[in-house]
């Protein structure tokens, strides 16, 4: 726990630390600052500098102040100080620091804000007249020399303020620090008003991300006595379990090292369990059916030797290469047997754990989205940015406590990979949960695959697949034009690869027909299916139909 502890992340409403990505002139800005910072300054101070501007770290948030008097977290989120107030920060290490910058906000002139050392009777090391802003403003003062660690007390008075109850100043974040540097070397002004500006910008791409804490801000991590959080016993250090390898030379004791410590060749766990993982994505089944547990509890490797030798090669040959390694695997004899199995060898081995054929396994949720997506030329190609939400039925999704709505996406946003699609825990997407997705509001180290009747459902019935359907049906009549025979064997061709055999020919011929003179009787069900009264093509509508058919194939759903 101690590797983790030491985070910057305290779960404030602005999700910090963020990483900054800048957009435009101030990407230009950066860019001149840092060849500035590289001719003018120590690689310390570079660093330093570049460090807050990507990630607005290391700052003192203000969520971890306490001791308040007349003060309190407004909305549970940022500092909010009133007439004759006061509050704390504990343990601030001012050594070489002679500057504080402060992310508040005000709307009332007059008040005076101090920091004082040990006590809120102790000295004052700064003294600041706060002026009204317009929303957020981060401001800097100088604060004087100090050495050691103190607590440093914060106390605030306004005589605007009527009465106790109104808030005079908010507070977000505090950053004890050094000056900017540079200060004797030709363009400081224009660097350091880059640097300013820099920090006022809201012209980034912003990602939340995991920071260490510098040394300054370690925090301690005690044992917990029987488990509980509220009875610390022993503070601990950083450390690995002494049953196994050692901490490499030089580690670090932060996540980097604990990061060492598991690719260590010296540990060849982090290696197995990994080739184990990607062997059960391509196989359905790992060489340890237990990927969530390789220990002595777990279920013994099938082929031990095999998973030692391809965790030698991964680490050794293939220098964590996961390519390198799929396509070992891929290319091997194993992997490429056919999928087809006697009644014998189905009694002897249900589960191909000899590995006498080759792999076949229903596909995961996203993949049976994401294929039907991609055979019906309506898969977006758009990488990265928000959450989507593709069709789903009304009154499923609902947030009675913020009044929020699904609001299905429009244009090729409905229409991307399913890794895009919004979730929300307490109310996920439907159709992937009946394909085993996890919920999300627990941790799933494994998925466990079921064959349902609901899966069926989502596939026969879902809206979202019957509009991948008409889409695919519209596909084929590009394809083969309106010989229904060749459509349907050139759509079974585009989609696996291989000529559609006589008998499913037939059959899916059959249905065709069946429809066609079922929709010939009438508009209303053709309407339906092609979700438009313009051009009610009963023809269309039975491709529409056979369409769904074939992206219910067992062959489609399963891979083999």
């Amino acid at each position: 726990m101690a590797f983790f502890n030491n985070t910057r992340d305290e779960d404030t409403f602005e999700d910090f630390p963020l990483l900054r990505e800048y957009r435009g002139g101030d990407s230009t800005k950066l860019e001149t600052l840092k060849q500035w910072l590289s001719q003018n300054t120590t690689s310390a101070e570079y660093n330093r500098v570049l460090r807050f501007l990507k990630t607005g770290q290391p700052v003192i948030n203000s969520v971890v102040t306490d001791q308040m008097t007349n003060s309190a977290l407004a909305d549970t989120k940022w500092l909010s100080l009133r007439n004759n107030s006061s509050c704390r920060i504990k343990k601030v290490d001012l050594s070489n620091k002679n500057e504080l910058m402060f992310r508040y906000s005000s709307g009332i002139d007059g008040g005076v804000w101090k920091l004082h050392l040990d006590s809120v009777k102790g000295p004052v090391f700064a003294t600041v007249a706060l002026k009204p802003t317009q929303g957020w403003q981060v401001a800097t003062i100088d604060i004087a020399p100090t050495v050691g660690v103190h607590d440093v007390w914060l106390s605030y008075q306004n005589a605007s303020l009527k009465t106790d109850d109104e808030n005079g100043a908010m507070f977000s974040w505090f950053y004890f620090k050094q000056p900017f540097p540079g200060a004797d070397k030709p363009g400081f002004d224009s660097a350091y008003k880059h640097y300013n500006e820099l920090i006022e910008s809201d012209n980034f791409i912003a990602t939340p991300i995991l920071v260490e804490n510098p040394s300054d801000l370690f925090r301690t991590t005690n044992i917990f006595e029987r488990g509980s959080w509220l009875s610390k016993g022993d503070a601990v250090q950083p450390g690995v379990p002494a049953v196994l390898n050692k901490m490499p030379v030089g580690a670090p004791k932060n996540r980097l090292g604990l990061a060492m410590w598991l690719t260590d060749k010296k540990n060849p766990l982090t290696a197995r369990t990994m080739v184990n993982r990607l062997w059960e994505q391509l196989f359905g089944i790992g060489i340890a059916e237990t990927l969530e547990d390789m220990g002595t509890q777990g279920v013994a490797p099938t082929h031990k030797e095999l998973l030692d030798h391809l965790a030698w090669k991964f680490m050794n040959d293939y220098k964590w290469s996961i390519k390198d390694l799929l396509k070992e695997i891929v290319m091997s004899a194993t992997y490429r047997q056919k999928s087809e199995v006697s009644d014998e060898l189905l009694h002897k081995d249900p589960n191909n754990r000899l590995y006498a054929r080759g792999p076949r396994v229903r596909l995961s949720a996203e993949q049976i989205r994401d294929q039907a997506l991609a055979i019906s030329n309506v898969l977006s190609n758009k990488m990265l940015g928000k959450s989507v939400m593709p069709f789903q039925p009304a009154g499923i999704w609902k947030s009675p406590y913020s009044g929020e709505q699904w609001k299905q996406s429009e244009g090729e946003d409905q229409y991307r990979r399913a890794v895009y699609t919004y979730w929300k825990r307490t109310a996920p997407y439907p159709s992937m949960i009946g394909f085993d997705a996890a919920m999300r509001d627990v941790c799933l180290p494994r998925r466990i695959r079921t064959n349902t009747p609901l899966q069926a459902l989502s596939t026969l019935n879902d809206f979202a697949y019957w509009d991948m359907a008409k889409h695919f049906a519209q596909r084929m009549n590009k394809m083969a034009g309106n010989d229904v025979k060749s459509q349907i064997q050139k759509g079974y061709q585009a989609m696996l690869y291989k000529p559609i055999a006589p008998g499913k020919l037939e059959t899916l011929m059959g249905l065709y027909n069946t429809s066609l003179q079922s929709f010939s009787k009438g508009s209303s069900d053709v309407q339906e299916i092609l979700g438009s009264k313009e051009n009610a093509d009963p023809k269309m509508a039975a491709m529409v139909v056979v369409a769904n058919a074939m992206l219910n194939l067992d062959e489609w759903l399963n891979k083999s």
